[in-house]
């Protein structure tokens, strides 16, 4: 049942990365023939950095992170350490996981050790992360530098191209390279999106946005207070790397769509609008609230940009730092647990287990006897197939006649494998809300994506109006009842 596989992610695009997705998986393959292993899956990560994102951010290692708590995993082939994360601190997580669940791990790449056991094995795969994490950092560091030398000649810095720009290769000197580009069409609708905000008297964002989609069915994805204030419409080439913006030494005129007047008329125009505001520094903030937070007033569901959540639809412009709200609600939600815990915690842990974890174990058990009937079952129709050679002449003959009873195995071992990820899940959240009763540093030494997920788990909905009034209404409070409380946010 458990199962050899291979996990393979990249960072940057196949033209600059020797290790690409192909290279990675025929490395790892070729691996597992000289051991004789056969390999089951490949967790195929695609370009995703190993970097900037938390584990459970990225949907392939998180997945193979549940399948091996579940127990469907054997062994992990992987090309190099740095394939599983860049970040020491998460590498061990990942290897503390693969040991607490005797799950080994093997590397596939040209010069790279096997894995270390023991307490100075510890040690050694922890300086193994930070050698990864420090490489990371020094291949992050150059693609930076090389992104804002480009800015600065006013050339592209790289990621998606801006609405109505495209990307084209010109070969200069032997040498492909990436251009930014805009047709003369595309120019003049940049144009005229200006000359109808600069010529207009609209008195908010909102009524702006709306005639323009109603004048131009095709603009109804434009955002005026993100699109009229970049300064790349008037030829200015900029970006922001590690919170420094910058900014072309002159215009390139390839680029430039409206002139400066027009581009000044505008900003004008839109600046005098009620609900336009600008963050003139680009704050990088993870929302933990999105999906739970409301605006009392009109029920819609609150955005969030630039380091804040907003109302779009409430004409008062409800708006309030992200990191003020979460930090409020996270001190709220531990507050809650610290004292609904220690009242109730015997009547809580039976709540729990009998609501969230007996009945997957019970399913569990019928599950694995399910798989050893089918089991059972294959075994027994393939030893028909060997006693009628007559009768089942062909290798397409036998696969027809044995097609119910694997497709039947199949089914089986799926309804096992998702039930147990399943428990597992329930039980680490279980341990985590419960046993630890989640002090505030606790909660805040948890990944962005696991905040998240224990908040949403406790919270049914969040409603905030425009004196930041707050009122938090819990899911459950273990005895099926409905809990609400207030508090007020100071600005």
């Amino acid at each position: 049942m458990k199962k050899t596989v291979i996990y393979v992610r990249r960072s940057l695009n196949e033209m600059k990365q020797k290790t690409s997705i192909p290279y990675q998986i025929n490395t790892c393959k070729d691996y597992a023939e000289k051991q004789d292993w056969m390999v089951h899956e490949v967790f195929n990560e695609g370009e995703k950095s190993a970097r900037s994102s938390e584990l459970e951010e990225r949907k392939e290692i998180s997945r193979l992170m549940k399948e091996v708590k579940s127990g469907f995993i054997e062994r992990i082939i992987v090309f190099k350490r740095d394939r599983i994360s860049r970040r020491a601190d998460q590498y061990m997580e990942f290897v503390e996981l693969l040991r607490a669940h005797k799950v080994s791990m093997h590397f596939a790449g040209d010069n790279e050790p096997q894995m270390f056991d023991g307490v100075v094995g510890d040690f050694i795969e922890l300086l193994f992360g930070a050698i990864s994490e420090h490489e990371g950092n020094n291949i992050t560091q150059r693609l930076i530098q090389s992104r804002i030398a480009k800015v600065r000649e006013g050339e592209w810095g790289g990621g998606r191209p801006p609405k109505f720009y495209h990307i084209k290769e010109i070969n200069t000197d032997g040498e492909i390279e990436k251009k930014l580009m805009i047709t003369n069409e595309n120019k003049e609708k940049i144009k005229e999106i200006y000359e109808f905000v600069a010529n207009s008297d609209f008195k908010t964002v909102k009524e702006a946005n709306v005639s323009l989609k109603g004048k131009r069915p095709s603009l109804k994805n434009i955002d005026l207070v993100e699109f009229i204030p970049k300064e790349l419409h008037k030829g200015w080439m900029t970006a922001t790397y590690e919170g420094i913006s910058i900014r072309s030494k002159a215009v390139n005129p390839r680029i430039k769509a409206v002139e400066e007047k027009l581009w000044n008329a505008a900003n004008e125009k839109l600046i005098k609008m009620e609900d336009s505001f600008f963050e003139k520094e680009v704050i990088t903030v993870n929302p933990k609230l999105e999906k739970v937070l409301f605006c009392s007033c009109c029920k819609n569901q609150l955005s969030s940009k630039q380091g804040y959540y907003f109302c779009p639809n409430h004409k008062s412009g409800l708006r309030i730092s992200v990191e003020l709200l979460d930090n409020q609600i996270i001190k709220a939600v531990h507050s809650r647990i610290s004292s609904h815990v220690a009242k109730n915690k015997a009547e809580i842990v039976a709540y729990v287990t009998k609501e969230l974890i007996t009945p997957l174990e019970i399913a569990c058990l019928e599950n694995e006897k399910a798989i050893e009937n089918a089991q059972g079952m294959l075994q027994k129709m393939t030893s028909v197939c060997i006693a009628n050679p007559s009768k089942y002449k062909t290798g397409e003959e036998k696969k027809k006649f044995l097609k119910p009873y694997v497709d039947g195995y199949k089914e089986c071992f799926q309804n096992l494998k998702l039930t147990k990820i399943k428990l597992e899940e329930n039980r680490e959240r279980i341990f985590l809300s419960l046993n630890k009763m989640l002090p505030v540093p606790t909660i805040q030494s948890l990944s962005n994506y696991k905040q998240k997920e224990l908040l949403r788990f406790y919270i049914e909905r969040i409603e905030v109006d425009t004196d930041l009034h707050v009122k938090i209404i819990y899911r459950t409070d273990m005895r099926m009842n409905r809990e609400e409380s207030n508090c007020r946010i100071r600005k």
